[in-house]
């Protein structure tokens, strides 16, 4: 399964950078960017999550490298906090101790779009919220959810959006994406 979401998301980039080069060449001009407010981005952004089939969760480590690897968010709240369930001994809960920094990564094939959440991760090990973000076919990984399972919490700061679906394309000049701050609420 990760080497499948592997070669989707080199594969899709590579389609989404041929497709850019592309439409670039047709237009004289470069590439379309149209602004779009804060709450239209953030629409566009869960729908995109919603189709998503490979999802990523990236830490650093001590040596700061990163790391991905294929996970199973939960769909983010109203207020954008992602919750992902893992092992307590697993990688990713120790470099989250010395290193809060993410990203949850979500790719959608189909319209060719990404969605990427930074933001600061924290481990919860509240015995209510570890029952409200469970799926039943966990417990062959976690047979006894009190002891071997734990939550990591994203708490948002930015997110950025590409997407051909809805036209949102980077900003030709800076090469930046569409963006929402989440300290500020502003996109950019």
């Amino acid at each position: 399964m990760k080497i499948k979401c592997r070669l989707i998301v080199y594969g899709a980039f590579t389609a989404l950078l041929l497709s850019t080069i592309s439409l670039a060449a047709q237009q004289n001009d470069g590439l379309p960017y149209q602004q779009i407010s804060y709450d239209s981005l953030l629409y566009k952004a869960r729908t995109i999550i919603d189709s998503a089939r490979c999802q990523v969760l990236i830490t650093v480590d001590e040596k700061g490298q990163p790391h991905a690897r294929e996970m199973s968010p939960f769909p983010p709240e109203n207020d954008w906090i992602i919750w992902l369930g893992t092992s307590r001994v697993s990688r990713k809960t120790n470099q989250i101790q010395h290193n809060p920094n993410v990203v949850v990564y979500y790719y959608d094939t189909r319209g060719m779009s990404y969605v990427s959440v930074s933001g600061k991760a924290r481990l919860v090990d509240d015995p209510d919220k570890k029952a409200k973000y469970w799926k039943d076919g966990w417990k062959i990984f976690y047979p006894d959810r009190d002891k071997n399972y734990i939550l990591i919490e994203v708490i948002p700061e930015r997110l950025e959006i590409c997407s051909f679906k809805y036209k949102l394309f980077w900003d030709p000049i800076t090469a930046i994406p569409h963006s929402v701050d989440f300290i500020t609420k502003k996109a950019e």
